[in-house]
């Protein structure tokens, strides 16, 4: 199988140039016992009157906007979205994850991009783990987000609804997404810290993912990767009607996943390249956001995590605690007049500890709110090797008053997986 080289890991860390970036301290070592404290800050001590437990509804959050910012909010207010409270609780990377962190993050080195440049690296001398604990400046966080902890390697089986606000779900799809998250760059699997035959073709990510349902739909899938350089993503398309692969660009930025309300980049927060946006650290807080959400997984339990039957049908029904947040603005510097991208900016809070993203608004071409993009994750079962599993992702576009929910029937890590199993022989047999 062809594919597109690009710059190996060693040849980047030789051309490192520009200024040194946030570093750990002389003599300071990370431990997972004070990770959060030693890499972010923490959150806000408490609200007055704000008792763990209390459950938020449209009265009741407004003694504490403080926690509750735009986007969020609204869908408290217009939409009926009920918070359920609990303490915070902090959350810790893997001991590979830390001791990677340790061992390389005093190597890296950023070197801010030109305000139109996003196909150049902002980043040499990565190898491994959290680039940047303890980030000063905006690029900092985003590489952060980047790289965040969420294994190697993963699975998920989940059900995507489409929903409207007057009508219900209207239309559902069953799709098993395996994922390749650290072809490079690896912590918690053999081999470390990258596969060598993605290394040598500058391969970051690899995923296939396959419709299980509908039935008119069963079999068609995909198989993307994306590359170390900021460059399109690229891969095939399986289509079973015409029994072929076809080769395409995937997750290119202001394109729905899947016709849904969801942007490709908008997956697990951001999803793109950091060199894509202009980003600005806006702040740094607490809100209220679903870090140990508590959901069950299964087919059974879809209906449990999202109240499908009371308008508007996709409200979720989570746990909220308090979180420490950056809060990162990006405009989107592929936004040409030829090619205007569908939003003007987005706001985007990366948690302090697990540098993911349980919130992100983002505003169309006038300046209006428009989309609020949710994503939840449940307590990790074994924190010492296993992230936190994907309990679910919301998009809701407020002006159409329509969502697509993402309800995980599985949500796992670190099983195993190959670059070998990201292939398009792989592709075509997974969607027989």
């Amino acid at each position: 199988m062809k594919r597109t080289l690009t710059i190996s890991i060693l040849a980047a860390v030789l051309l490192a140039t520009g200024p040194a970036a946030a570093k750990l301290k002389d003599g300071q070592v990370l431990s997972g016992d004070a990770w959060g404290s030693q890499v972010g800050f923490a959150p806000d001590a408490a609200l007055p009157g704000f008792t763990p437990g209390a459950v938020l509804d449209k009265d009741g959050a407004k003694g504490f906007a403080a926690w509750i910012p735009e986007g969020l909010s609204n869908l408290v207010d217009a939409w009926g979205l009920t918070l359920r409270t609990a303490a915070y609780r902090p959350i810790r990377p893997s001991d590979g994850y830390i001791d990677a962190t340790n061992r390389y993050s005093r190597d890296v080195v950023l070197a801010e991009t030109g305000p139109k440049d996003y196909r150049s690296k902002a980043v040499t001398g990565y190898v491994a783990g959290l680039p940047f604990p303890d980030p000063q400046t905006a690029m900092e966080v985003a590489y952060d987000q980047q790289y965040a902890y969420v294994g190697d390697d993963g699975r998920l089986w989940f059900e995507a609804m489409w929903i409207t606000a007057k009508n219900g779900v209207w239309r559902t799809e069953e799709w098993v997404w395996n994922s390749l998250n650290r072809a490079l760059h690896r912590t918690d699997l053999a081999p470390l810290p990258a596969f060598p035959d993605s290394a040598a073709d500058g391969i970051q990510y690899a995923s296939i993912a396959v419709a299980r349902t509908p039935a008119d739909k069963r079999g068609t899938g995909a198989l993307y990767y994306r590359f170390e350089a900021p460059s399109d993503q690229q891969g095939w398309a399986w289509v079973p009607s015409m029994r072929r692969d076809l080769k395409l660009l995937f997750g290119v930025p202001g394109v729905a996943w899947n016709n849904s309300d969801m942007l490709w980049e908008d997956i697990r927060g951001y999803s793109g390249h950091p060199e894509w946006y202009r980003w600005t650290l806006v702040r740094k807080g607490t809100i209220l956001a679903p870090m140990h959400a508590g959901v069950t997984f299964g087919k059974k339990s879809k209906k449990i995590t999202f109240d499908t039957c009371d308008a508007p049908h996709w409200n979720p029904r989570i746990t909220w605690e308090p979180r420490p947040v950056y809060v990162l603005e990006g405009t989107p510097k592929m936004d040409t007049g030829l090619s205007p991208h569908p939003y003007l900016r987005v706001v985007m809070y990366v948690d302090a500890e697990t540098f993911l993203v349980p919130l992100k608004v983002a505003f169309d071409r006038k300046g209006k709110l428009w989309k609020v993009i949710l994503h939840a994750w449940n307590e990790s079962p074994d924190p010492d090797r296993l992230p936190p599993p994907l309990a679910l992702a919301l998009a809701v576009d407020l002006k159409r008053g329509s969502a697509t929910a993402f309800a995980p029937f599985e949500s796992s890590s670190n099983l195993g997986m190959r670059s070998s199993d990201f292939t398009e022989g792989r592709l075509r047999a997974m969607g027989q």
